[in-house]
Formats: C-alpha cells, sequence, structure tokens
C-alpha cells in the first residue's frame, strides 16, 4: 500500500521535461484562476460572463490532460502524457466535464431537497430540542452518504470513459459494478482521496487569493490532482484486468495522439 502512494507521488516527476508539464499544467491553472477572480469582481456585468466563460476553456484543458493521464495509466504507461495537442486535449476535457456535470445532477438534487427541507422546516431546529437534533443527524447523514456515494462511484465512470471512450458507456452502472467492489479500487481510492481533499483546500486559496501563496497553491492543486488520478486509475486497472478487451480507442492510439 505505501508503495501505491510512493509510485503515486513520484509519478509527475516521470518522463522527459517533467517541470515542463508541470509549469504548463500551473500556468494554465493560474490562468483559471486569474480570470475567475476577474469574473467575480466584474459580476453582475456582461464582463463577467466573459471571464467565466474563458476561464471555463482553460479550466476544460485541465480537466482533458487529467484524463489523458487516466488513460495512460489504464493502458500501462508510467510516464505522464503531454499536453500536446491541444485540440484532443480539449477535446477530452470537454467530455470529461459533460460526464462530471452529468453525473453530478441526481447528488446536487438529494442535496438541495435536503438542505432546502431542513430550511423550510415549520419550526426552529435550535427550538425544536431533540426532534430538531434528530433531523439534523438524519439530514447530514444523507448528505454525507450521497457525497461519499458520489465520490467513489464517479472515479470508476471516470475510467469507463477513458476506457470505452463513449459517455453512455461512462454512466452504464453494470459495468462498473465489480470495479466498485474490488479492493483495489478501494485501496487506490482511499489513498487518491488522502491526497486530493488537501488539493481541494488549495483550489479553494488559488481561486480567491491573488497572492504569491494564491500561485503556490495552483501548483499544489495540480500536482495533488495528477498524483490522485494517477493512483485510482492504478486501482481501477488492476480492479479490471482481464475483465474485458479495449476497445478501438486502445493503447496504440492513445500513445499516437497524446506523443
Amino acid at each position: 500500500m505505501a508503495l501505491l502512494l510512493e509510485e503515486g507521488v513520484r509519478y509527475p516527476f516521470r518522463g522527459d521535461r517533467p517541470i515542463d508539464r508541470l509549469a504548463v499544467g500551473g500556468l494554465l491553472g493560474i490562468i483559471t484562476a486569474i480570470l475567475f477572480q476577474f469574473g467575480a469582481a466584474a459580476y453582475p456585468s456582461l464582463l463577467s460572463a466573459l471571464f467565466v466563460g474563458l476561464a471555463a476553456v482553460f479550466g476544460v484543458a485541465l480537466l482533458g490532460y487529467l484524463l489523458r493521464v487516466f488513460e495512460t495509466t489504464i493502458d500501462g504507461d508510467d510516464s505522464p502524457p503531454t499536453f500536446r495537442p491541444a485540440g484532443t486535449v480539449l477535446r477530452e476535457g470537454s467530455r470529461l466535464c459533460l460526464l462530471s456535470l452529468g453525473y453530478a445532477v441526481v447528488p446536487l438534487v438529494v442535496i438541495a431537497i435536503t438542505i432546502g427541507g431542513l430550511l423550510q422546516a415549520p419550526f426552529s431546529l435550535e427550538s425544536a430540542g431533540f426532534m430538531g437534533t434528530v433531523l439534523f443527524f438524519v439530514a447530514s447523514t444523507i448528505v454525507l452518504v450521497v457525497v461519499l456515494a458520489f465520490g467513489y462511484s464517479y472515479p470508476a465512470a471516470v475510467g469507463r470513459l477513458a476506457d470505452n471512450g463513449t459517455l453512455r458507456g461512462a454512466v452504464d452502472l453494470r459495468r462498473t459494478r465489480s470495479v466498485l467492489g474490488h479492493s483495489s479500487y478501494a485501496t487506490a481510492w482511499l489513498f487518491a482521496s488522502l491526497v486530493v481533499i488537501p488539493g481541494w483546500a488549495f483550489l479553494l486559496t488559488a481561486l480567491s487569493s491573488a497572492t504569491l501563496f494564491g500561485v503556490v497553491a495552483v501548483f499544489v492543486t495540480f500536482y495533488a490532482h495528477v498524483v490522485a488520478t494517477r493512483l485510482v486509475a492504478r486501482g481501477y486497472r488492476n480492479a479490471t484486468a482481464g475483465s474485458y478487451g479495449r476497445t478501438s480507442m486502445g493503447t496504440n492510439s492513445r500513445k499516437i495522439e497524446t506523443e
């Protein structure tokens, strides 16, 4: 287990010119954060929508790179991919963005209904005593279960997208059921969570702080997400080894695209 985490931590520094890859990823992250901050400052003018739209483009490029990391990992490549060609990265990022938005609809609806129900309660939770405590516990438990279920199953869906190449295949729970119950995937997911959760904290700092620390936070965020993607992709690869063959978007075609 420790070897799995150590391999993931070292992964971004493998291959040729690793500093260049980290620099490109960090630069894309900085541009995304700056445009997002401009958008927030310009709200509610039309410039806000323009800045946020541009930020989304660079964010999609980062998503495309993470999907490429997943793809090359399940294909057995131990070196990080490059960002070239840019068009392919954007196309793959768009697919991952659509999957993420579609996959998050149900959890967001459940959470919104749960929280909205508490806010619309005909009594104050503080004044309701024991009943208010029970309701708050039940609501918080529902939210926690939904978030954990989404967080655990989402990487498997990303794996299906990387392996199958289609959005329809990515949301087919029948094909990911065996992955979710596999010990290799569960272990890798746990280690990936330990890496990516602090990465989210740095992400919030990067998006809200226009300081030197915010710049550093961007690079830490990118590094943490690459490591976490590598870890969970290895777990997915081990869980699906021998289960089904690769599609026409297999190893050779991906390597040609990512070089």
